[in-house]
């Protein structure tokens, strides 16, 4: 009886290693592929059943899977297998392509409109679609993920989506309009449109230009309001110059959560659209975006905002202490002189500079935390890329 008692023992004690074991391995590979779920998807569980070690959940890095598998197998030869890779194609009947057809469609963390807004995609962006739960989980070009409708995007296989990037299309730049059913004004309309939005091109009909959408819609917008979307991708890069004069034409936009068009805006959705606009891809987030680009050394943005330029980034919120970790909450655009315009309530403009009576803020210079360089830093591994060079805009091997 007391030898059963401590096998027993022994094997529960070895039960409870194993289990320790596997935990701490999720954890650490999770750390390592997959530390910031904005970006990725892991969710990962382990189990024990008579000796066999169960893992199952999913996540959007193959290489985690990888690792996790290996490290289970060095702790338990019995491993079953239930890790599902997203994108899931089987599921999603290999359509695991997307593209927005509304003007702008929401992202949302969950699958659910009351849960929280965590982004914005724009008609004609595409989506990589990762599973199916009622809304589809999508990853957008910045590698943002989160959930849409089922009405805001139109699925594709790989082919299908290949043929809509090779399709000549359009790209409105003006800050809104409509698009009509027939070339006019006076006719219905078909949508609204935002700056940025895309659509294929069909043709020309005078002063107007036929489009359709990827649910199949077809439009007119009028020609001066659009331009060649390739050539546009390939031509247009931020200047000091640019950058600035978008940026001022979204003065007095309204604040809102979770907002990336010119319709309403969060800080860095603001950073991210006057960048989009000017032919860059940023991250989605301040935190996010304060990690790309060439870091500018500053200690004191009193008296060292002299060492920023037009263009730059510059972000607010909590620095590092011995305690804390550094935390970044809001992101604005550096002017010079030490003004900067951001959103904050609505798009505004604030300074560093004490001289300046109109726009000086005491608080800004109390919670700066860091700047970001990001014109001339595209397409060179610092988080940025080009639209023309973004990996989803492009062909898919």
């Amino acid at each position: 009886m007391k030898k059963t008692l401590l096998f027993i023992s022994a094997m529960a004690v070895s039960y409870f290693t194993m289990a320790q074991n596997i935990t701490d391995s999720i954890s650490s590979i999770k750390a390592r592929f997959a530390p910031d779920g904005r970006s990725t998807v892991y969710n990962i569980a382990a189990t024990e059943s008579n000796g066999t070690l169960i893992l199952t959940g999913e996540t959007s890095v193959p290489q985690a899977k990888e690792a996790l598998l290996k490290a289970a197998n060095a702790v338990n030869k019995n491993v079953a297998d239930y890790i599902t890779v997203l994108p899931d194609e089987k599921s999603l009947n290999g359509k695991i392509y997307g593209v927005i057809s509304l003007s702008v469609a929401d992202l949302r963390m969950k699958n659910a409109h009351s849960s929280e807004q965590g982004s914005q995609i724009l008609m004609g962006m595409p989506v990589k679609i990762l599973k199916k739960d009622g809304w589809y989980l999508t990853q957008t070009v910045e590698g943002y993920t989160g959930w849409i409708p089922t009405a805001s995007v139109v699925p594709m296989t790989k082919d299908e989506y290949n043929a809509y990037v090779k399709a000549k299309k359009v790209i409105f730049l003006q800050e809104s309009g409509h698009i009509y059913s027939q070339p006019n004004a006076s006719a219905d309309r078909v949508s609204d449109v935002v700056a940025g939005n895309i659509m294929k091109y069909e043709g020309a009909k005078g002063k107007w230009t036929k489009v359709s959408l990827a649910d199949g819609r077809t439009a007119y917008v009028e020609s001066a309001k659009v331009t060649d979307f390739a050539t546009w991708a390939k031509n247009t890069r931020p200047t000091q110059q640019s950058v600035i004069s978008f940026a001022k034409t979204l003065m007095g936009v309204p604040y809102h959560w979770g907002a990336t068009s010119v319709k309403l805006l969060d800080c860095s959705g603001f950073a991210k659209t006057v960048y989009y606009m000017n032919g860059l891809v940023l991250a989605r987030d301040a935190s996010q975006q304060c990690l790309t680009g060439d870091k500018i050394e500053i200690d004191d943005i009193a008296t060292q905002y002299d060492r920023l330029q037009t263009g730059d980034l510059v972000f607010w919120g909590r620095k590092a202490t011995a305690t804390s970790k550094e935390r970044v909450t809001h992101v604005g655009i550096y002017i010079g002189d030490g003004l900067f315009i951001h959103e904050s309530g609505r798009v505004r403009l604030d300074s560093f500079n004490k001289n300046d009576k109109e726009h000086y803020s005491q608080n800004y210079v109390n919670i700066f935390v860091r700047a970001s360089r990001i014109i001339g830093t595209q397409d060179q591994d610092k988080g940025v890329t080009s639209v023309e060079k973004n990996p989803l805009f492009n062909i898919q091997k």
